[in-house]
C-alpha cells in the first residue's frame, strides 16, 4: 500500500497513545506548569516534548491538580484504551499538527458504494515494480472516486514469471551460462455501475497521467436491452442481401468486380489526404517553412528562431510508456503535396516481347494511368534490366530483349513527353539506394518472400536451412525485393500499379521504408499498391497456372506481336474439356473459364462479368467460343503490333535517344532523393 511503501511513521502505536494523553494534559496546564520562557515556541518543540515524555513514560503534574490514586489511574487507562483511533487522532489534532508520516497511515482512497454491482470496466495494471503498480493503482482509485465511479480492487493477479538462460561463451559448462528472471506484477481494478462515457473519461485521464513503468489494459463492457435479439431478426433479411454479392464468389480465384476504376480510387479522399510518415511532424509548434535554396530539405523555423531539422532521429526508449503529441501536417520540399504531386512508378523485366498476361495485368493500366492522371502527376516507367541479372543471361540476347521491351512500351501508347521511360541500369541511384536499404532490411522477412522460391522451383515452406536452397540460392536473387524497394523509393513513388502476385513486394517496400524512417527520420513515403482488375491470365496449355514465358511450349502464351494466324492457332490448341455447353466454373472447368476470363478482361473494367458472358454463350460450342476469343484478342493487339513494327523499323538511334532523354529526367529526380538520404545519414 501507499503508506507502507513511501512513508515510515515516526512513532510506534504505544508512543502514539501516550502522546495523545500527554498532549491533552500539556494543553490544559501549559500556562500554569511552564514559564513563558520555557513554553514550546512551535509545534515541533511540542512534539519533541511529547516524544521525550512518552519515552520516559512520565506524566507531568500540575500545581492545580493533585496526583490521582492507583484506582483512578487504572480506571482512566481502561477508558483511554477503549477509545477509537479517530477519536484519538482528533484529540491530538486539536492542539497540534501530526507529522506527515503519521497522517499517511490513515490516508486511504475514498470509494463509492455500488448500488447494483454490474461490472462495466476491468482495468489491469502491469509492472515489474511493486512500488510503481501500487502507487498507480491508488491513483486510479482516487480518480474514480472524484468521477463518482464505484470501484473495487486492486486485486492481485497471478504473477507472470519469465526465465531464460543466455550463454556467455562458446563453452558448454554451467559457469559459461547466465540465468535471468523477470517477474511481472499485475493488479485488477473493476468499475461497477458506471456510465460508459464517464468510464472512457476515466481511462483517458489515466492514459494522460500514466506512470512510468506501468502498463495498462482495459476491457470495457457494453450492455444492451433484452430485446436486442428481435432487432437483429428484423434486419436479418437486409444483411443477407448486402452479403450475398460477396459470398456468391467466396473461395473463387476471381474476386468481385470493382465498381471504381483505378483513377477514381487515386482521386478519392483516401489517396488525396494520406498519412504517410513524410508528412507528419511529432511536435506541435507554430512553424513557418523557409524558402528552399538547394535540393536539401529546408529546416522548420520556430517563432523563437530555433532550428529543427525534419530529419531528427526518433528512437523510442524501451521500458517506458510513450504518448505522442498531436500531429499536424507540414509539407516540405522533400515531399510535395500528395494530393497534387502524386508519383506513379512501375517496371517490367526485359524478357523479350510481353505476353497477353503482362499486357492485361500491368501494361494496359500504365497507359490508362498516364492518360487519365492530372498534369501534376509524375508517371515513371522503367525497363528493370538489373533485375534480369538475377538469373544467367546471354549478353547479345539481353541487349536485344531490352530494345524489344522498350519498343513495346512505346507501341502500347506510353508517351515519352508525358512519362519517364528509361533503362534501370542508366540510373546508378537505384543500385546505391539498394545498398543503403540492405542495411535496414530484415533477413527473416526476405527468407519468407516467395520470389526466390518460385525462381528456384522450391516449395513455399522452404527456409534457408534447406539443402537445396543453400546450393542454388544466390545473393542477387535473395536480395531481389531490396532492389525492387529501391526502385520505388528512389523516386519517392506514392502509387505502384502491380499485379496480384506482386502485393508481397509492395508490403516489403512499405516495411523497409518504415524501418529507414524509424532510424533516420521521416524521409520516404509509404507507397500504395494499385492492383489491376485483371487478376491473372492463365496458361493456354496448363490453365491452373498463370501465363508465363518460363514454359517451354510456345503455344501456352500469346505475345503482343503475334500475327492473326498465330493467335488463331494458339487459341484453337488451348486446353479445354469435352463437356458440352459453356459455363464458368474455374474449379471444375479451368480451360473454358480461362477463355471466358480473357474475354471479360479485354472488355475493360466497365465490361461484362464472367458470369454474364457465360450466360450469353451458354448454348455455344467450344469451337465457336475459341473463334470469338481469337478474334477479340487480334482486334486488341493488332494496333500494338503495327505500331511496334513501325518503331523497330526506324533508324538513326530512335529508341536510344528516347531512352537517354528519359534517363536524364530519371537521374535528376533520383539525385534529389539521394542528396537527402546522404545528408540524413551523414554521408
Amino acid at each position: 500500500m501507499l503508506s507502507r511503501t513511501f512513508f515510515r511513521p515516526a512513532y510506534t502505536a504505544f508512543q502514539f497513545i501516550q502522546a495523545g494523553r500527554l498532549t491533552r494534559q500539556l494543553t490544559t496546564t501549559s500556562e500554569q506548569a511552564l514559564p513563558s520562557s520555557q513554553s514550546p515556541t512551535n509545534t515541533i518543540d511540542l512534539i519533541q516534548e511529547i516524544s521525550q515524555l512518552a519515552q520516559d513514560n512520565k506524566t507531568p503534574e500540575t500545581p492545580a491538580e493533585a496526583p490521582k490514586s492507583n484506582a483512578e489511574s487504572s480506571k482512566s487507562s481502561e477508558t483511554d484504551q477503549v477509545k477509537q483511533w479517530p477519536q484519538r487522532i482528533k484529540d491530538v489534532a486539536e492542539t497540534s499538527r501530526l507529522p506527515r508520516s503519521v497522517q499517511a497511515l490513515y490516508l486511504r482512497p475514498l470509494r463509492r458504494k455500488a448500488q447494483h454491482g454490474l461490472p462495466v470496466c476491468d482495468l489491469q495494471l502491469r509492472s515489474y515494480s511493486v512500488r510503481n503498480v501500487e502507487f498507480f493503482a491508488d491513483f486510479a482509485i482516487r480518480a474514480a472516486y472524484y468521477l463518482n465511479l464505484p470501484v473495487s480492487g486492486p486485486v492481485p493477479l497471478p504473477r507472470i514469471v519469465e526465465r531464460w538462460t543466455v550463454p556467455r561463451s562458446n563453452f558448454v559448462h554451467k559457469k559459461s551460462q547466465e540465468n535471468f528472471e523477470r517477474i511481472t506484477l499485475r493488479r485488477l481494478i473493476q468499475i461497477k455501475d458506471g456510465h460508459p462515457e464517464t468510464v472512457q473519461l476515466w481511462l483517458a485521464f489515466l492514459r494522460r497521467h500514466a506512470f512510468y513503468g506501468v502498463g495498462m489494459k482495459a476491457n470495457v463492457f457494453d450492455f444492451d436491452d433484452l430485446d436486442v435479439g428481435s432487432g437483429l431478426d428484423a434486419t436479418a433479411d437486409d444483411v443477407d442481401k448486402a452479403l450475398e454479392p460477396y459470398f456468391s464468389q467466396f473461395g473463387q480465384r476471381y474476386d468481385a468486380k470493382q465498381k471504381k476504376s483505378i483513377v477514381e480510387q487515386i482521386n478519392s479522399e483516401r489517396f488525396t489526404n494520406p498519412r504517410s510518415p513524410m508528412n507528419e511532424v511529432r511536435k506541435v509548434h507554430y512553424m513557418s517553412i523557409l524558402p528552399p535554396t538547394k535540393m536539401r530539405p529546408p529546416p522548420l523555423k520556430l517563432r523563437s528562431e530555433l532550428q529543427v531539422l525534419p530529419s531528427i532521429r526518433y528512437r523510442p526508449c524501451p521500458g517506458r510508456i510513450q504518448f505522442h503529441s498531436r500531429r499536424r501536417t507540414v509539407y516540405t520540399s522533400a515531399t510535395a503535396d500528395a494530393s497534387r504531386n502524386r508519383v506513379i512508378f512501375s517496371g517490367i523485366q526485359p524478357t523479350g516481347i510481353p505476353h497477353l498476361g503482362n499486357y492485361l495485368g500491368a501494361l494496359r493500366e500504365w497507359v490508362r494511368l498516364q492518360n487519365d492522371a492530372d498534369p501534376m502527376t509524375k508517371c515513371i516507367y522503367s525497363i528493370v534490366d538489373l533485375h534480369a541479372l538475377t538469373v544467367p543471361q546471354e549478353a547479345t540476347q539481353l541487349r536485344q530483349w531490352r530494345k524489344e521491351s522498350f519498343a513495346i512500351l512505346l507501341a502500347i501508347g506510353l508517351d515519352p513527353s508525358r512519362s519517364m521511360l528509361f533503362y534501370q541500369s542508366d540510373v546508378s541511384a537505384h543500385a546505391e539506394l539498394m545498398w543503403i536499404l540492405s542495411t535496414v532490411a530484415s533477413m527473416g522477412y526476405l527468407s519468407r518472400m516467395t520470389q526466390w522460391k518460385s525462381k528456384l522451383q522450391l516449395p513455399e515452406d522452404t527456409d534457408l536451412e534447406n539443402d537445396n536452397a543453400k546450393s542454388k540460392l544466390r545473393l542477387g536473387l535473395f536480395s531481389y525485393p531490396v532492389l525492387q524497394a529501391a526502385d520505388i523509393l528512389v523516386h519517392r513513388a506514392t502509387h505502384v500499379p502491380v499485379g496480384e502476385d506482386q502485393k508481397q513486394h509492395i508490403e516489403f517496400t512499405r516495411y523497409t521504408a518504415n524501418s529507414f524512417n524509424h532510424l533516420f527520420g521521416n524521409l520516404f513515403p509509404s507507397p500504395e499498391g494499385l492492383i489491376s482488375p485483371a487478376r491473372r491470365v492463365m496458361s493456354l496449355k496448363d490453365p491452373i497456372h498463370k501465363m508465363s514465358k518460363s514454359e517451354t511450349d510456345q503455344k501456352s502464351r500469346i505475345l503482343l506481336t503475334d500475327s492473326e494466324k498465330d493467335v488463331q492457332t494458339k487459341i484453337k490448341s488451348a486446353l479445354t474439356d469435352s463437356e458440352p455447353g459453356i459455363s464458368y466454373d474455374p474449379a471444375r472447368r479451368p480451360g473454358i473459364s480461362n477463355l471466358i476470363e480473357i474475354l471479360s478482361h479485354l472488355e475493360g473494367p466497365n465490361g461484362r462479368s464472367c458470369e454474364e458472358i457465360a450466360s450469353e454463350l451458354q448454348s455455344t460450342s467450344i469451337k465457336a467460343l475459341k473463334d470469338r476469343v481469337a478474334a477479340t484478342i487480334n482486334a486488341h493487339i493488332q494496333p500494338i503490333r503495327d505500331r511496334y513494327l513501325e518503331i523497330v523499323s526506324r533508324e538513326n538511334g530512335y529508341l536510344e535517344d528516347i531512352a537517354e532523354q528519359g534517363a536524364v529526367k530519371a537521374r535528376q529526380n533520383a539525385n534529389e532523393t539521394m542528396k537527402a538520404v546522404r545528408f540524413t545519414m551523414g554521408l
